[in-house]
């Protein structure tokens, strides 16, 4: 019971949000990551000590490791654009020229139904659309079934005949494999990037308490965050 010397102590409303303290680390992988290598240097030359969890040295290589992966994945992700735009400009050529093998079939076969003669082709339909599968693995392989076909119908002397698709179809499987390696690879790098930001933060907020505890004054306290990298003058 409070008496006239004592505060009412006060208690939440019931219902109401607990109070969080704002989280003042960068949002940006990049920024986070600068912030992370300076603050495990600084940590290293400091006298503070190791936290129960987590010991300096090991923060320094874990620090650097986030760092790593920001460059791996970016240099993964930028190897899949030439590859990825080469394959657009081939799906372009495509589409546009498919209808001449459809029409050579319309021309012999319009009797007996040339769509019967499409899966031979390659071709399937997707939709209300008749075309090479849209997948890129499925459209490689539908590229050789047509590159064969031509030859096999005889209409591989015709101007979109195998001197047009079989370079085009060679050349499209191998950018088709690449890319999807490439994309194996940069998910990876991704995944690995992502998996290593959220210990990195835990660690960083933990140096913060971990400051405020040994430097109680004010100026002392905002001098060593801004030496170990925390800029914000909110920390």
């Amino acid at each position: 019971m409070a008496t006239a010397d004592q505060p009412t102590p006060t208690t939440p409303a019931p219902g109401a949000a607990p109070v969080r303290h704002k989280d003042n680390l960068p949002k940006g992988q990049l920024e986070l990551a600068t912030l992370g290598v300076a603050a495990a240097t600084a940590w290293q030359a400091s006298p503070l000590g190791d936290l129960l969890y987590k010991k300096k040295a090991d923060f320094a290589a874990q620090a650097a490791a986030y760092h790593a992966s920001i460059g791996t994945a970016d240099t993964a992700d930028d190897g899949i654009s030439p590859a990825a735009q080469r394959l657009k400009a081939l799906d372009k050529q495509v589409a546009k020229n498919l209808g001449f093998v459809k029409g050579y079939l319309a021309e012999d076969h319009d009797g007996e139904g040339d769509e019967a003669f499409y899966g031979e082709f390659g071709i399937v339909r997707e939709g209300k659309n008749w075309q090479l599968p849209t997948a890129r693995p499925a459209r490689a392989q539908a590229l050789a079934k047509l590159v064969a076909a031509l030859a096999a119908h005889g209409y591989g002397p015709r101007k979109f005949g195998t001197a047009f698709w079989q370079p085009l179809a060679t050349e499209y499987a191998q950018l088709a494999q690449a890319s999807g390696t490439q994309r194996g690879a940069a998910s990876a790098a991704v995944g690995a990037k992502n998996a290593l930001e959220a210990p990195l933060r835990t660690v960083l907020r933990s140096l913060v308490l971990l400051i405020g505890a040994h430097y109680p004054d004010e100026d002392a306290r905002r001098g060593t965050l801004r030496a170990f990298g925390f800029r914000k003058e909110s920390y």
